[in-house]
This record gives structure tokens, C-alpha cells and sequence, in this order.
């Protein structure tokens, strides 16, 4: 093989072209298998891994394909494609929204603080101390973005927090997953509330631990006996609006499981997910400010309150698991970018408490539009669960259909809902007729007459 043509591009670039124009032209047709790597390798005098280089880069064009038992083999190039096609065939023809759609968990257009993001990132981006974009980062987060988040912790919520007990994260499901590399599959077992929110729970199975359910539907009653019996190491819990239930755990029963995980050599994951948002009493103090053993890991997040599309959100960890944390993740990077974590630890600094006062007035108002219009429209027919917090609440048919006959029945409507079910471990515990209604994506304007075609669509 010759491969002197393109004089000093590298020798597996050289490789590359040359076999490419091989089949472009024919000389070696579909199906034929291209030399050895070992027996190319001596063949030109080189190291096997320039060779490989070569036919990474055939096979990642399409041009050849890796065989079990054969090597590499040239691929028909009619079966490739070489241009992109019309746009529409790529990306599908979308699926309408609802007109009416109580989705939870996304924000209402508009929320995003666009303008002030855009002009902290330019002037950040712009600053010539700015150098964290020219370096890996600290693997527990930004310095700056730590520093408010751990102030807010003590000012607000009563927390003995350092900066250097909070940890940047991407995202509820990450910070699950990266938290459970401290504990040990094969023996540990994680309790959640029954029902409880899925994706953690799906980020616990995947990382191969034990689901015990501790049972909340009834006021709590039987979740710690549930946990007692779990034999857990970790229980994750949302006292401070138990998703979906929307409950808030009592005091008492917070007291109960801090004396569990110290008698039990246990953590408690604290997710604060919607601590911001209540609209009838103030908020109880979170378990980790009644902490003072070191067993609860505090979770925080800025889905609800900035964007989810950000993935940021936030652990405050516990010495011990601080030490533990360090010990895995110390040569690791953080996995937020730079700039993101830069841009919200200004704009926590200079225009958080703005931005937070608007969404809570405004989600106020939605939430009193929700409550009064469903009492209204739905009279004792449904069953309305909701305690003064957060973004959501169930309503709950007394007449026994099913989940899946409202949420049919409302999209005959134009009106989205959504089901329960899959909250539950086992789904056949779950009350039947029970969907979630959300307010954080809707408009206000269109919360009345979305619950009154609601109403015609179940009545």
C-alpha cells in the first residue's frame, strides 16, 4: 500500500485516504474485508494503534464495520447516506400540546430571567479575570456559586452550613446516582415514601440498590414502622411538600426519623425540591437545621424556581460523608459547566431575591385560581389534596373511574392531565381515579376556563 501521496499529513490520516479512495472507486468492493490491523501494521513498518486510528475514522463515516471474527469489512455505500434529509423527515411532525395542558414540573414561558442572564454572561465572559473557562474546575462546584448557596442555607433555612460542605450537581437524578457510589449496593437498601416521586426511584434501581416503600397515603401512620422494618441505610423523604401527596411531614415524625438514622447508623436524603412556594402557612424548619448528629443530606434544586433545562441543583453534605465524597470524586471535575455555574452565582448575588418574589407572587396567584375553580366547577364529585405548597395537587374522583378514563375523557377535551400511578412501588396500592393537576406551565388567564372544560369533559 502506498501511502506517500499527501507527504507529511499523519500516517493514519495517510492510511485513511488511501483506503477511502479504494472504496470510492471501486477497488475494494462491499463485502470485502480490508487487511488485518496487525498484518497492515508490519506491512507499513508502524504501531497497530495508527492503523487503528485509520479505521476508526472508515467505520465512523459509514465507509467499513467492525465484524466479530472477520475484522474489518467495507460497507455498501448505497446503504449510506450522504446528505441530510428534508428537515421534517428528520425531526417528525411535533405532537399538538393540549390547549389547556396542567403539566407539572415545567416553568410557564417567560420565566427564565433572559435578559439578566445574558448580560451577566457577557460581562463575565468579557472580564479579564474571567479564567475558569481556560481550566478544569473544582470538583465540588464554583467557589462563588458554593458561597451563596451556603449563606442562603444559614440565613434562611437555619442551617450550620460551610461552602465547602455544598456540592454542585447536574440534576436530582445525577446527585442521586453520584451519592450512592458512598453507600454499597450488595448490602445497602434505600427507603422511599410510598408514593414517592419516580425518578429518584428510578436512580436507585439503576444503580442496583434495594427499594423498601414506606407508606404515607395515610398521614404517615405507618412510615416509620415501614422504615423500621426496611433495615435501610439511606431513606430519601420530602417533608417539606411530600410529592404528590402534597403533605407536610409533622414535626414530631421529623424528630422520630432524625433518632432513627443515628440509632440505625442511617442517612436521611432531604430533597427541598419546592421549599420556595407556599402559599398559606410558613415553611417548617428543614430537617437538616434540626441536625446536629451529621445524618441528613440536604437537597436543593433551581428547576422550579429558574429552569430546568439548566440541570443545576445542589447537596449540602454531612462531614462524614463529606470525607467519603472527597475520597471518590477528588480527581473528578464537575460535571455543571463553568459558565452556568458562574452566571447563577452572581445572579444569586444581585438579582435572586427580585426574581424569587415575582415567581412566588405570581405562582400565588395560580394557585388560588387552580383551588377556587376546581371547588367551583367540580362540586363533591372529586376529592381535592393540596396543602398550601408547591406547584400541584390531586384531585381525586369519588365515583370510582379510573385514572386512565379522566386523563382519556380531559384530552377528549383539549385538556391534559396526568396520572399517579407510577408514583407507587406497587402500583395496585394506588387509589383509583386519582390524576395530578400542575399550574408551574400554564397561564394564569388560562386556568378558569381549562378547569371548566375539565368539568364538562367529567361531568
Amino acid at each position: 500500500m502506498g501511502t506517500d501521496e499527501q507527504g507529511t499529513a499523519p500516517l493514519y490520516q495517510r492510511i485513511y485516504q488511501h483506503l477511502h479512495d479504494d472504496i470510492e472507486q471501486g477497488v475494494r468492493p462491499p463485502g470485502s474485508k480490508l487487511p488485518s490491523i496487525r498484518g497492515l501494521a508490519d506491512e507499513l513498518g508502524c504501531s497497530r494503534n495508527t492503523v487503528e486510528a485509520a479505521y476508526r475514522l472508515l467505520t465512523s463515516e459509514g465507509y467499513a464495520a467492525s465484524r466479530p471474527g472477520s475484522g474489518y469489512v467495507v460497507q455498501d455505500l448505497a446503504l449510506v447516506e450522504t446528505s441530510a434529509p428534508e428537515r421534517p423527515e428528520i425531526l417528525g411532525v411535533p405532537q399538538p400540546r393540549a390547549r389547556y395542558d396542567f403539566t407539572y414540573g415545567n416553568l410557564e414561558p417567560g420565566t427564565f430571567p433572559a435578559a439578566a442572564w445574558r448580560a451577566l454572561t457577557d460581562d463575565i465572559l468579557l472580564g479579564v479575570e474571567s479564567v475558569g473557562c481556560d481550566a478544569y474546575n473544582d470538583p465540588l462546584g464554583e467557589d462563588e456559586l458554593r458561597r451563596e448557596i451556603a449563606w442562603r442555607m444559614t440565613t434562611q433555612r437555619g442551617m450550620d452550613c460551610t461552602p465547602d460542605q455544598v456540592v454542585v450537581q447536574g440534576g436530582t437524578h445525577s446527585s442521586v446516582q453520584n451519592l450512592l457510589t458512598l453507600f454499597r449496593g450488595d448490602a445497602d437498601v434505600v427507603a422511599m415514601e410510598e408514593p414517592g416521586y419516580d425518578g429518584v426511584r428510578a436512580a436507585v434501581e439503576r444503580s442496583r440498590f434495594a427499594v423498601a416503600p414506606c407508606r404515607i397515603a395515610d398521614g404517615y401512620a405507618r412510615f416509620i414502622d415501614d422504615l423500621e422494618a426496611s433495615g435501610a441505610r439511606l431513606v430519601y423523604v420530602t417533608p417539606s411538600s411530600q410529592f404528590p401527596t402534597c403533605q407536610v411531614m409533622p414535626v414530631r415524625l421529623r424528630a422520630t426519623l432524625l433518632a432513627w438514622a443515628e440509632e440505625h447508623d442511617a442517612y436521611i436524603l432531604e430533597d427541598d425540591y419546592c421549599r420556595d412556594f407556599r402559599y398559606r402557612e410558613r415553611a417548617l424548619p428543614p430537617l437538616a437545621s434540626m441536625d446536629d448528629r451529621g445524618r441528613v443530606v440536604y437537597m436543593g434544586t433551581f428547576s422550579k424556581s429558574l429552569s430546568p433545562a439548566l440541570r443545576m441543583n445542589y447537596l449540602v453534605l454531612p462531614p462524614a460523608l463529606l470525607e467519603r465524597w472527597r475520597s471518590v470524586f477528588g480527581a473528578s471535575y464537575s460535571e455543571v459547566p463553568w459558565l452556568n455555574q458562574r452566571v447563577l452565582g452572581r445572579f444569586m448575588h444581585d438579582g435572586w431575591d427580585r426574581h424569587l418574589r415575582r415567581l412566588q407572587v405570581r405562582n400565588r396567584r395560580k394557585y388560588e385560581a387552580l383551588t377556587g375553580a376546581l371547588r367551583a366547577h367540580l362540586g363533591g364529585a372529586f376529592r381535592i389534596m393540596e396543602n398550601g405548597t408547591g406547584l400541584h395537587l390531586l384531585v381525586c374522583a369519588r365515583d370510582g373511574r379510573s385514572e386512565d378514563e379522566l386523563i382519556e375523557a380531559a384530552r377528549a377535551a383539549d385538556v391534559a392531565v396526568y396520572g399517579t400511578r407510577r408514583y407507587w412501588v406497587d402500583p395496585d396500592r394506588a387509589p383509583g381515579g386519582c390524576v395530578l393537576v400542575g399550574f408551574s406551565s400554564i397561564a394564569e388567564e388560562d386556568i378558569e376556563p381549562g378547569v371548566r372544560a375539565l368539568a364538562r369533559a367529567w361531568s
